[in-house]
């Protein structure tokens, strides 16, 4: 059918999609658990916690959220090099940070996609509500924490002035450190739905002994991040 990925080639994008999926959730959880660790510190401030927080913060968007947003990448590329189109939204790419968050939480997607094109879409959904966090709301989070901006793994948010010199320091408000924490795991759980949308419908392409066998290597191999605090360490 018009727009569907080939199918000698469903199951390596459905693989694809089920590494992906198995990234947002782990890391939306840390978030959450770190969450709650900067509402304690609310209470009773303490600069090396704070820099403990930041850090726990950084690895969970530098490492965990990047590797889930190559895969969402990698999904998408692999979809449309074997015939996948779906309804993709350029605007999206060219959205300052603050609009297109209020734009993923406006987006109006089919509630339940049945087709590829609808699987396909919920997966861009899902890679722009994982960058977004990355890019924009943590790293904002980390800079009211510290009081300066991290680093980005693709360097999109330069920490120096045009000059070259480091950028005035930012004054540490945890308040608003807190709020986009809470923004950033509202956009985060977004891409949880969507993708776990995708793999539900790319996976009726496949026969069931496939399925079951992509699911096992899947769960073997599916990167999700060793390193950064689990939700169970409170």
């Amino acid at each position: 059918m018009a727009g569907e990925v080939s199918k000698e080639e469903v199951g390596s994008v459905l693989m694809q999609a089920m590494m992906a999926a198995k990234n947002p959730r782990p890391q939306r959880d840390r978030l959450l658990h770190l969450r709650r660790r900067l509402q304690r510190l609310q209470a009773a401030p303490d600069e090396d916690k704070l820099g403990d927080l930041a850090a726990d913060l950084f690895k969970v968007y530098y490492i965990g959220m990047e590797a889930g947003a190559r895969m969402l990448s990698i999904c998408l590329e692999l979809a449309v090099k074997n015939g996948g189109r779906f309804a993709m939204n350029p605007a999206f790419a060219r959205m300052p940070d603050e609009q297109l968050h209020h734009a993923l939480l406006a987006q109006r997607l089919p509630a339940r996609p049945t087709t590829q094109p609808e699987a396909l879409a919920r997966v861009e959904a899902a890679l722009f509500a994982v960058k977004l966090p990355e890019d924009y709301h943590i790293p904002r989070c980390i800079e009211y924490l510290v009081g300066s901006r991290p680093p980005h793994p693709g360097g999109k948010h330069d920490t120096s002035s045009p000059d070259g010199k480091p950028r005035q320091t930012t004054a540490i408000d945890l308040g608003k450190a807190l709020d986009f924490l809470d923004r950033g795991c509202t956009i985060l759980s977004l891409a949880v739905k969507h993708v776990d949308l995708a793999v539900a419908v790319l996976s009726r392409f496949l026969d069931r002994k496939e399925l079951a066998s992509l699911a096992e290597f899947t769960d073997k191999v599916a990167y999700i991040s060793e390193d950064g605090p689990y939700p169970s360490t409170d």
